[in-house]
């Protein structure tokens, strides 16, 4: 007689059924686990089987319940940051409707366009994220100079780290040509530098050096104190002084996407102590690379690291 064929023991049908109990549990209590010791070490090791099993869908049960509790935030965010423009928007044209001063009408018609300005920048980010973050999606990759557009971008804001009294420290280091579409590229470079401007508290360093690009920039220790690193290029996050900044907490979600839609990646972080720094490094493959094996653009965030 095999072993497979031997019967089993009366204790052994009792773990068993046990066992089957269990099962018949944990299919309406998740928590549920076997804890089970039996003097068979074949149902032994199938109780501990089952309890491996169960802490997984555990795990990926406890994980679809933040991811959506996350949504739920983030669509209270974003329904938060249409909103108020348009209600700003429709304050600014009542408020022209009820006088006839020229210089009044023309301060609140200002008024209007600049909300809806901003209307326009959060659906032009909503529009870049969802076509970055489509599997589908495949952006035209052709070499690229790097440097010539990081100077590009840098010098379309001159005016505005002019105003803020600051002035970058550009280094630009022997470079290669970089697989990237051109459009997606200046994308990414741009909503860089925006943080930058729009988060720092002082002149940011940009290095290019072969095909990466490191933006460095301090911050203020109360904001980086309100930051999570891991969740800096999550669609709409957004710390409380982001918020206030009327920031769409998009852009680095966008320029994740599109860096990895191009076959890069990028890092972001920011480091601890008294003189608190955010870095970004945005990788991209050689011109001649072999293409990237497709990829799902999930939620995770891209690595944080320490600077």
């Amino acid at each position: 007689m095999t072993m497979r064929d031997r019967p089993l023991a009366p204790s052994a049908r009792r773990d068993l059924a046990a066992l089957s109990e269990l099962l018949d549990r944990a299919a309406v209590a998740p928590a549920a686990r076997a804890r089970l010791t039996s003097a068979d070490p074949a149902v032994a090791g199938l109780a501990r089987a089952i309890d491996r099993h169960l802490d997984a869908d555990l795990e990926r049960d406890l994980a679809r319940r933040r991811a959506d509790e996350r949504f739920r935030e983030q669509l209270a965010a974003l329904s938060h940051d249409i909103r108020t423009p348009l209600a700003g928007a429709q304050g600014y044209l009542q408020l022209a409707r009820r006088t006839t001063d020229p210089g009044r009408v023309a301060r609140y018609l200002d008024g209007v366009e600049e909300r809806l300005a901003a209307m326009r920048a959060l659906t032009d980010d909503l529009f870049a994220y969802a076509r970055a973050a489509d599997p589908s999606w495949r952006p035209e990759l052709k070499p690229c100079d790097l440097a010539l557009v990081v100077a590009d971008a840098l010098a379309a804001r001159y005016e505005a780290f002019g105003e803020r009294g600051w002035e970058p420290d550009v280094r630009l280091d022997r470079t290669s040509p970089a697989l990237a579409a051109p459009d997606a590229l200046a994308r990414v470079i741009d909503n860089l530098l925006e943080n930058a401007l729009a988060h720092g508290s002082g002149a940011p360093l940009v290095h290019v050096a072969g095909t990466a690009l490191t933006v460095r920039n301090p911050v203020a220790p109360a904001d980086a104190a309100r930051l999570d690193p891991a969740r800096l290029t999550e669609r709409f996050y957004q710390g409380d002084a982001s918020r206030a900044s009327g920031g769409t907490g998009l852009g680095l979600a966008v320029a994740r996407a599109l860096a990895e839609a191009m076959g890069g990646s990028l890092l972001v972080g920011v480091s601890d102590g008294d003189a608190p720094l955010f870095s970004a490094r945005l990788e991209l493959r050689p011109a001649g690379a072999p293409a990237p094996a497709p990829a799902s653009l999930g939620e995770a965030p891209a690595a944080a690291y320490s600077t």
